[in-house]
């Protein structure tokens, strides 16, 4: 039985992933919000991301059963009208809402106006479905901010501080809708660090891990400030969507939450990323030094610093925190009820790798 499907920010790397795996999976008809930006309508940028996903093929093929909505998850009412809104609530069986506002240096403020004002527009709308069967949300395991050991799945609000606006306004979202659970069918669903499609190598320009291995290639980022001990959890795109479908048709799904990572086993110390750069980019390995001497040295050199320098060192001080961390993040509701697990970075960076040479 197909289902009538509600998917937000379907221009970002995950949602775009998931309108592929349900468009190729499913006969479901689907229906995207969208925001018109720098001159493209939402249409138009709809169609873009299907022209990616689908290159060289009749991607307009799938038009008949997209149904696009401009509006924006930040506005009352997504930003569309009574007749249209309404319309939605009537006919949807299943959200999956992807859409966030992900840069770490937004001002507290616009942060949660997507990330919590978002979330609530749809939880309002989803209060309204009268044949709503699941919602799924997808946040991010980094709610767990600055703590340390094995973080649980069911582990929220703690009293932990954050690095960045995103982290703390993703925990925001995310107790509003733990808020719901009683009422709502919710699913919560938490990734790591999403870096590439395993098997192609495709990643993000939004991805901060493949912007920092794309300076390292242009031989502009000789040196990285973190701890070479630090395990880093990072997942392919592809992965994480099997993942997202799988639970998404799980009703046990309903009411818990699922860390989408590698896991303790699987994250990769920085060591081991450094070893993996150099000999799949044939240069030699960046240095790893510690945070307090990796800014003494910015310091140093403040002024002197071309205007690309200069946002490369402040582009590898956003990452900086999450190079020295001592936090793992446990996926046991994710194995237990899936049977699936995360590919080891190992078995998959060639292809990243060499992605990345490519298109550079």
């Amino acid at each position: 039985m197909s289902e009538e499907l509600f998917l937000t920010g379907v221009t970002g790397y995950i949602g775009s992933s998931l309108l592929g795996a349900w468009l190729d999976g499913t006969g479901d008809r689907i229906t995207v919000l969208a925001r018109g930006k720098r001159g493209a309508g939402a249409r138009e940028r709809i169609d873009a991301v299907l022209a990616d996903l689908y290159p060289g093929s009749a991607a307009g093929s799938f038009a008949a059963r997209i149904d696009v909505v401009e509006g924006d998850v930040s506005f009352e009412r997504l930003g569309i009208g009574r007749a249209r809104w309404d319309e939605l609530a009537a006919r949807t069986t299943k959200i999956i809402h992807c859409a966030a506002a992900a840069r770490f240096d937004l001002d507290i403020e616009k942060a949660r106006a997507v990330n919590v004002g978002g979330t609530r527009n749809i939880l309002e709308l989803a209060g309204a479905c009268g044949r709503l069967g699941t919602l799924d949300y997808i946040g991010t395991a980094y709610v767990a901010g600055k703590r340390s050991g094995l973080i649980l799945e069911d582990e929220l609000d703690v009293g932990q501080e954050h690095r960045n606006t995103y982290e703390r306004s993703k925990m925001e979202a995310e107790k509003l809708v733990r808020s719901r659970l009683g009422d709502l069918p919710i699913a919560i669903m938490r990734p790591s660090i999403v870096i590439c499609d395993s098997r192609t190598g495709r990643a993000s320009d939004f991805n901060g891990f493949y912007r920092a291995l794309r300076l390292y290639n242009r031989g502009m980022a000789p040196m990285i400030p973190g701890d070479p001990g630090c395990r880093i959890d990072l997942v392919p795109v592809d992965f994480v969507t099997k993942v997202i479908v799988a639970l998404s048709s799980l009703p046990e799904s309903r009411g818990r939450c699922y860390h989408i990572v590698a896991g303790p086993e699987k994250a990769t110390p920085l060591s081991t990323i450094r070893d993996l750069a150099a000999r799949h980019f044939d240069r030699e390995p960046f240095s790893i030094i510690p945070p307090a001497v990796f800014e003494a040295q910015a310091s140093a050199l403040a002024g002197r610093l071309s205007e690309d320098e200069a946002k490369i060192l402040d582009e590898l001080r956003r990452y900086m925190p999450y190079l020295e961390t001592d936090l793992a993040f446990d996926d046991t509701n994710t194995r237990s009820d899936t049977g699936l697990g995360a590919p080891r970075v190992e078995d998959y960076f060639s292809a990243m790798a060499r992605y990345i040479v490519e298109h550079d």
